[in-house]
């Protein structure tokens, strides 16, 4: 790979990436990492919306298709035209993810380890490192922090934090300026930065988890095997995901690489800001403000 750009999603509605039927509580619950618990966004989730989009919505061609996302491995020619595309897909991870506050309505809350990926995946190498705060502590900002006792807290759906400080500044501003969406604009004073411990906690249990049901016409009553509840990330989630660029091969046909592939993604994000990912999309889920950023 010779450089690597990063798509950032921000949440504008409730995000469904269902990660298959579930005998627990939650019928159809969201994919996660099975280390952290933290929610993703699978890559090929990623190239499949922006390939829809270069293809169906902005029709860029068949061959900055190709260029970009691979050719379509179906019918009788797809092993000769079998190569890789000029971007691989990496998933989306959770860079900031909003609870309930009982000051300032909600927060936006963050952990070392999550900002750490950021730092590497980003090339951030220039923001300082961060304190590690201790379980049932936090660093965070003047407009989720009660400040009329002493010690300074946070609370964060039914939990107490001891706030031990202001978030970092030179954080606030570096992710702040990330998505130009005007809801993410206004996490100023919002974020939080807890242990991660305690942000696994979050992002596993107070995701939005909602009942369907399907009402028989001639009863009036559910029908059967009809009820189920679905698990989606809430609105006003940031995601990133790391995109790479691959080297072309030296032996590469130039006829099968006409695409300057990093510039051709950005103009179809630029004129595509808003896009759906993931299930639901006819009942208002997932969608997302984008934006693509070189590293």
């Amino acid at each position: 790979m010779n450089n690597s750009v990063i798509l950032y999603l921000f949440t504008r509605t409730p995000l469904h990436v269902g990660g298959g039927a579930s005998v627990g509580a939650i019928d159809l619950p969201i994919q996660r990492e099975r280390h952290s618990r933290h929610p993703i966004i699978p890559g090929s989730s990623i190239k499949g919306v922006l390939r829809y989009t270069a293809d169906s919505l902005d029709k860029i061609g068949p061959a900055k298709i190709k260029d970009i996302f691979g050719p379509e491995l179906v019918g009788e020619n797809a092993d000769k035209e079998a190569r890789a595309g000029d971007i691989t897909f990496g998933e989306a991870r959770p860079l900031a993810f909003p609870v309930r506050s009982a000051k300032g309505a909600f927060a936006y809350i963050t952990c070392p380890l999550v900002l750490q990926r950021f730092v590497r995946d980003a090339k951030r190498s220039a923001l300082p490192e961060v304190a590690v705060p201790d379980d049932q502590t936090c660093l965070s900002g003047l407009k989720v922090t009660l400040k009329e006792k002493k010690p300074e807290r946070v609370v964060l759906e039914e939990y107490a934090f001891e706030s031990k400080g202001e978030f970092p500044a030179s954080w606030e501003k570096a992710l702040k300026d990330l998505v130009p969406d005007p809801v993410w604009k206004e996490a100023t004073g919002r974020l939080v930065l807890l242990s991660d411990g305690d942000f696994s906690h979050f992002v596993a249990t107070t995701t939005e988890i909602s009942q369907h049901v399907k009402i028989d016409p001639k009863t009036g009553a559910v029908a059967p095997h009809a009820l189920f509840n679905l698990e989606s990330v809430p609105s006003e989630t940031l995601f990133f995901a790391p995109l790479h660029v691959l080297g072309r091969p030296a032996n590469a046909r130039k006829e099968h690489y006409q695409t300057d592939s990093v510039k051709e993604l950005t103009e179809l994000v630029d004129r595509h800001p808003v896009l759906q990912f993931g299930g639901n999309s006819t009942t208002g889920r997932g969608f997302c403000s984008i934006t693509l950023a070189k590293v």
